[in-house]
């Protein structure tokens, strides 16, 4: 929904600047209180990418999105307002303008009444901006333009460690992580001479347990004993090639110089990693280029022979970029008493608890079975029950809940597709939920859904690169 709002207020201040060119605030009466609203509007927007990730896990900051929301419904209220005035006038003979705002405003008759309006508007949004100060609001806009000014622990992505957060559950992952460790680990990799650091994939949907894995594969002991170096990076869709190449540093032992350029870094990447065996885990990577331009020449370069990168993606395309090994190691679903395995360890606080949760065991796997075999869905459905009685009735009012969490989290049948919704490019989620809110019995060509998000102004770009850029949306 945030950014949703990115697009009306971007919508709102293109219209403001043209009044500002035109003149218009001097007709008003009310001088500076458009370039005011158009600064609130710039502020506000820093924050909504902030807003739309957490704007589903914390009421407050829903509530704060709501009332956003109603104020820019008020702003498109009085672009309504004149363009039905217009239209009804029709066009001035001896302007010949039809910009309805600007008709409306030249007209004195409607000028008091938008002026009034546009004073109140102003005057909200003072308020909404001073309340978005409790929240400390983080400005992922400029983010992706800083170069390792943020530290990062203060990333707005998930950022994973190399430390087990589960106890391992079932007998699959024990499994998996036993073949991995002798795939990374097998002698061949010492002797590879087309390759002499191997890639290998572990690809999954969101949730399904990628990590869990990798970090298993990483504290392996066999693993600790066989490589010289191991480099945990969490790398994520915002990552930066400068805060990237430091993190790896640090990770490997390695000391920070003075003048922090990429071709700096580089360079003491390889000092760093200079003869060593190395195992690098690349976790939650969405661009091979983090790969390709950013860590393979200075490791390819400097790594002793055998030396590994574990990389875990949710896209094959990301696994082929990085030309990982083949074949690609899948993730499947928990089986349904390894699901229950982790709710049960998740909800059980004392040991006197368990007779209470293994007579509840039918309700549990009916929550199961809504969860789709995804552990993250599992772990956040245990962390809600461990919040309720050990009772009947709070489970199945659980199991029976649409909204499926305290504080609306979408079902937990679609939690991969949330997830995947929540790590979505800021520009392609109100296309993505556009696109969800058409007729599943009706179908659509692709240049019509496109047609539609540029009709919407969900398309940004220049007039005549729309077309193109709206395709590159759809297939993303």
């Amino acid at each position: 929904m945030a950014m949703v709002l990115d697009a009306l207020a971007s919508y709102v201040q293109n219209m403001l600047m043209e009044m500002v060119k035109e003149e218009v605030h001097m007709l008003l009466g009310v001088p500076n209180e458009m370039e005011k609203m158009n600064v609130k509007l710039g502020d506000l927007k820093k924050f909504l990418m902030d807003a739309d990730r957490r704007n589903i896990t914390e009421e407050h900051v829903h509530g704060w999105v709501k009332e956003l929301r109603g104020a820019m419904y008020d702003a498109t209220d009085i672009l309504d307002l004149c363009q039905l005035k217009a239209m009804k006038r029709g066009p001035s003979r001896d302007t010949g303008c039809f910009n309805p705002l600007l008709f409306c405003l030249r007209n004195p008759n409607h000028t008091h009444d938008i002026g009034h309006r546009l004073k109140k508007l102003n005057e909200k949004l003072d308020g909404i901006n001073e309340r978005s100060k409790t929240f400390n609001f983080i400005n992922l806009t400029s983010y992706r333009d800083q170069r390792g000014k943020i530290e990062s622990s203060r990333l707005p992505c998930r950022e994973t460690t190399g430390e087990p957060e589960l106890e391992v559950i079932g007998e699959k992952i024990r499994e998996d992580t036993k073949n991995l460790v002798e795939l990374l680990t097998c002698k061949e990799n010492t002797i590879n001479e087309h390759n002499k650091v191997m890639v290998f994939a572990i690809v999954g949907v969101g949730g399904i347990g990628k990590t869990t894995l990798a970090q298993n594969i990483f504290n392996d002991e066999l693993i600790q004993r066989k490589f010289d170096k191991k480099i945990w990076v969490s790398v994520n869709q915002d990552y930066t090639d400068i805060d990237l190449l430091m993190r790896i540093i640090e990770a490997a032992g390695g000391n920070q110089r003075a003048g922090n350029t990429k071709v700096v870094l580089q360079q003491t990447l390889k000092e760093t990693l200079e003869g060593c065996k190395t195992l690098l885990v690349m976790d939650d990577v969405w661009n091979h280029q983090a790969w390709e331009n950013v860590i393979r020449t200075p490791m390819t370069k400097a790594s002793a022979q055998g030396s590994c990168v574990l990389v875990t993606t949710r896209d094959y395309r990301i696994a082929r970029g990085m030309m990982a090994e083949e074949p690609y190691h899948p993730i499947n679903k928990l089986e349904p008493e390894d699901a229950w395995s982790l709710l049960r360890k998740q909800v059980i606080r004392h040991k006197n608890d368990e007779s209470q949760v293994d007579m509840l065991k039918d309700i549990g796997m009916g929550i199961i079975a809504k969860c789709d075999g995804l552990p993250l869905a599992v772990k956040v459905m245990g962390g809600l029950l461990r919040q309720k009685r050990i009772r009947r009735s709070d489970w199945k009012t659980v199991l029976n809940d649409s909204i499926w969490s305290i504080s609306q989290m979408p079902e937990e049948l679609n939690y991969a597709i949330y997830l995947s919704y929540q790590d979505m490019d800021p520009s392609l989620k109100p296309c993505f939920l556009y696109f969800s809110l058409l007729p599943k019995s009706t179908r659509f060509g692709v240049d019509d859904i496109i047609a539609m998000w540029i009709s919407e102004g969900f398309v940004h770009g220049g007039p005549n690169d729309l077309e193109e850029i709206g395709r590159k949306y759809y297939n993303d």
